[in-house]
């Protein structure tokens, strides 16, 4: 569904909600959609919300030419849209996930860049978050996927969709969008070979049997951080509406 065009000005944001009708508010699948299907929707929705609240998170004023958060870009892409808002949160929970499964051997992973305080920073910081990643408690059972006979033919499937959402950025204009956009369709992407490309016990021992590339795993804890990111901006958007609902509830009593 494209994006519904954004009110021009503060004040005419509650009656934009107010006026959205149930089909414009959110994507309902038909039932008789697989499982792994919808899973495929709610990702490459969850990027594209993701992506558009770093986008509101840090929009240009035209006005006042400074960068700063605009709480009607992100209501009219993302804040009135439920479904988009939990596919972020899907997003995160499936990535958190395959960081959990991969913890053994991304705790033992060689990150050394040759640049002595990056290296000091990484060994500092990677340690912090896989022990908030393990601790944040079993959030995915991706053992509910890909389990009958068209199980391995839609693996297939995902794997080309994917390869074909990276060929797509290519033909993005702007070369950060397309940096971007490239990584975390990555970063998914090695999620997902993680949790459906090797067994638990894979991660365990000599990870002998594992073939992860660099850039898999940089995509991985950057794509990790950006939904990381993502989150923090709704809070901070879900703060600015409660301040203009409040300013707006007091301005009627005047």
């Amino acid at each position: 569904m494209p994006f519904v065009q954004p009110p021009r000005r503060r004040r005419e944001l509650l009656f934009f909600l107010e006026n959205m009708s149930e089909e414009e508010r959110g994507v309902t699948l038909p039932t008789d959609v697989p499982l792994e299907y919808r899973v495929f929707y709610r990702i490459v929705s969850g990027l594209h919300a993701s992506i558009s609240t770093h986008i509101c998170s840090d929009y240009l004023n035209s006005t006042t030419n400074e960068w700063e958060p605009n709480l009607g870009c992100f209501i009219s892409r993302i804040g009135a849209f439920p479904d988009r808002l939990q596919n972020i949160y899907f997003n995160f929970v499936l990535l958190s996930r395959a960081i959990q499964k991969m913890e053994p051997y991304l705790a033992n992973y060689d990150y050394s860049t040759g640049i002595a305080k990056d290296d000091r920073a990484v060994k500092r910081l990677m340690p912090k978050m896989l022990r908030a990643v393990k601790n944040s408690g079993f959030v995915f059972d991706e053992k509910e996927l890909f389990q009958d006979e068209f199980g391995p033919a839609m693996k297939t499937e995902f794997k080309d969709n994917f390869r074909n959402i990276s060929r797509i950025m290519d033909c993005t204009g702007c070369e950060k969008c397309r940096l971007w956009g490239k990584t975390q369709t990555l970063g998914i992407a090695t999620a997902l070979k993680a949790l459906f490309s090797y067994p638990d016990k894979s991660f365990r021992g000599s990870f002998t049997t594992l073939d992860f590339k660099r850039n898999e795993i940089v995509a991985l804890i950057t794509t990790y951080f950006q939904f990381s990111y993502s989150i923090k901006g709704i809070e901070m958007f879900r703060g600015m509406y409660q301040d203009f609902v409040t300013d707006w509830r007091a301005s009627q009593l005047d």
